[in-house]
């Protein structure tokens, strides 16, 4: 059963009887997730200061942001890329996040601001991110480990199948929130959850089209679908959140069913009752700060 914080929540979505997405102009759906989260995301720590930082890298056509969230004495690296489809997001949508990610890991924790498609298809985040992953390994002397939720889950697995490719160095481990590892859409929760839970099958096939840039036959491609790669590549030890009511939620138990004899599979959490994107949205969900006390406990000094 739903939780009912997730039932009323759903209900008041209902009511408002908004429009197919792909009517909304781009835009507006940026500007909406960006009221959402400044209404339900929580509340900024005083104990995480954040900087912002412009860079210039080589194989990049843009100067890239990125926001680094501090933490005292830090153990490690951890580079974050948010999800919203590869469509929306950004640093400010997941500003909480990563400060909560930062407290509970003690990790210094980067955010990078990827382009969005449909103004930069595949692959043009991952080359981003690529540049981004590369320039931390040589400006820190701490391990650099990856952090993302849905898409940006995507992003860095699909990096990680081109790491594997090139022999270059992996990042230490991995932190999934409800990753979105399978765009060919053959799992059996797209169908089980496929309207009513926000995100929905339509949605899905919206965004897969943005991000690809209309060629959905790039679906396959190893970096975009990465699920069905990390069977035979190496692959970092990894925590995988997952969400009951989740159109995606079985691309984390693939994973976890493949990672498992691996012995890659850090740890595994499906939190029953809630929605994708739960653990964004501490303001709506109490399973979001549960989450990230149950993080910690791999984390504690």
């Amino acid at each position: 059963m739903l939780t009912v914080e997730t039932q009323q929540f759903l209900d008041s979505l209902k009511s408002l009887n908004l429009p197919p997405i792909e009517q909304v102009p781009v835009d507006i759906l940026r500007d909406q997730y960006e009221t959402l989260v400044t209404l339900y995301g929580g509340v900024k720590s005083e104990d995480i200061l954040s900087s912002d930082s412009l860079l210039d890298l080589p194989g990049v056509a843009r100067p890239i942001t990125i926001r680094s969230f501090e933490i005292e004495n830090p153990t490690g690296v951890i580079l974050f890329a948010h999800g919203g489809g590869w469509t929306r997001g950004s640093l400010d949508t997941h500003h909480i996040m990563c400060q909560n990610l930062a407290l509970v890991t003690h990790k210094k924790v980067v955010a990078v601001d990827y382009s969005l498609s449909p103004d930069c298809p595949y692959p043009g985040a991952i080359n981003e991110i690529e540049a981004v992953y590369k320039h931390l390994l040589g400006r820190y002397d701490l391990p650099v480990s990856f952090a993302g939720d849905s898409a940006g889950g995507n992003l860095l697995a699909g990096l990680i199948v081109r790491l594997n490719h090139h022999g270059f160095a992996l990042p230490k481990e991995c932190i999934f929130f409800y990753p979105s590892l399978d765009l060919t859409g053959r799992l059996d929760s797209l169908n089980e959850f496929a309207e009513g839970y926000v995100l929905s099958k339509h949605s899905m096939q919206y965004y897969v089209k943005n991000y690809l840039g209309g060629n959905l036959a790039l679906a396959s491609e190893p970096e975009v679908s990465p699920l069905w790669q990390i069977q035979n590549i190496d692959f970092p030890e990894t925590l995988i959140i997952a969400a009951e009511f989740d159109p995606i939620r079985d691309d984390s138990r693939v994973l976890k069913s493949i990672l498992e004899p691996k012995g890659a599979l850090k740890g595994y959490l499906e939190v029953p009752g809630v929605i994708h994107v739960f653990a964004q949205f501490p303001g709506l969900f109490p399973e979001a700060k549960q989450t990230f006390e149950w993080i910690s406990k791999f984390y504690s000094k």
